[in-house]
């Protein structure tokens, strides 16, 4: 009943890489990770299986709900063409509040920040949530700011309902349409990453690094 491989997204994400890049690179993991289980002697839906997936969620709100579509969207695909059954094709999805966006000088304001991006995984899908407290840029969290974590998710599913709806992002054009612009900027940085020879290699040649760097002086 347990998955063995983690793919993370936040070593990315928590740098200052975009969004487009932190999809497909977390997708060009995944696919290293599916390959090396199939030479192991996995079938390609056991090997889909043993993986996990982990995104920071950043404060860009919209973006980050679209970001989380757009993930098990490519995640699909990338299956789908490696024979994979439409079951096996599910991705299972954590996201935890990124640390990139908390704010060291003024801790109290990441009680809102930690908020919305609470909000934007659970409406993008994801199937677990980790917030962060609000004063961890500073160091080990107190019992105050571990409670205020734990009761964020609480206020947000009982004020807000989150829970009881399936997919609120659902028919939204804009969503929609953001969804779709993503995953399409995202496949195309994949499809880079598969010409330098899968993501192992990308991160050899420092294609990743260069990028990262870009980003976050951008």
């Amino acid at each position: 009943g347990m998955r063995a491989v983690l793919v993370s997204s936040r070593p990315y994400a928590d740098s200052g890489a975009t969004i487009v890049e932190e999809l497909a690179w977390s997708i060009a993991s995944g696919l290293e990770y599916v390959r090396k289980l199939v030479e192991a002697g996995f079938s390609v839906d056991e090997a889909a299986r043993q993986i996990v997936f982990a995104y920071a969620v950043g404060g860009h709100f919209f973006a980050e709900i679209a970001k989380l579509r757009a993930a098990r969207l490519l995640w699909s695909k990338v299956l789908n063409a490696s024979g994979a059954s439409p079951e096996a094709q599910a991705m299972l999805m954590h996201a935890r509040t990124a640390a990139f966006t908390k704010s060291q000088r003024d801790p109290w304001v990441n009680m809102l920040r930690g908020t919305a991006e609470s909000f934007a995984a659970a409406v993008g899908g994801a199937d677990s949530i980790a917030t962060s407290p609000f004063d961890e840029a500073i160091g080990p969290s107190d019992d105050f700011a571990r409670r205020i974590a734990r009761n964020t998710q609480v206020i947000l599913r009982d004020e807000s309902n989150l829970h009881r709806v399936a997919d609120p992002a659902g028919g939204s054009y804009y969503l929609e349409k953001l969804t779709d612009q993503l995953a399409r900027a995202a496949w195309a940085e994949l499809q880079k990453v598969e010409e330098l020879g899968g993501m192992s290699r990308a991160l050899q040649l420092g294609h990743v690094s260069r990028a990262v760097e870009e980003a976050r002086a951008a």
